[in-house]
């Protein structure tokens, strides 16, 4: 097989050694890909950190409306509910069935 593809190879073979004259364009369309190919990976990151943070620390307008709508609707926030009465490891708590 090699052969039949040494006459095209040696043809079409650079006039300086592995480069021919549109390389550089080659080389430069490539690094234009992958640039665009992170630049695009850094948005899609950075978007979904944006959106995570959004969820983990509302605004303070945003947290404020948040616990006026808890309170309107009875229910209650995190620091309001009473603690746990601890019992014994076995037993269960008192509301077992309501679940």
């Amino acid at each position: 097989m090699s052969t039949l593809l040494a006459f095209p190879v040696w043809l079409h073979r650079p006039e300086f050694g592995s480069r021919t004259e549109d390389t550089a364009a080659m080389d430069w369309f490539v690094l234009a890909t992958l640039a665009t190919l992170f630049f695009l990976l850094g948005c899609f990151a950075t978007m979904a950190w944006l959106i995570w943070r959004r969820t983990t620390r509302p605004e303070p307008h945003v947290r404020l409306l948040m616990e006026l709508e808890q309170e309107a609707d009875g229910t209650e926030t995190d620091e309001e509910k009473p603690p746990k009465e601890e019992g014994q490891p076995w037993e269960r708590p008192a509301d077992w069935w309501n679940k």
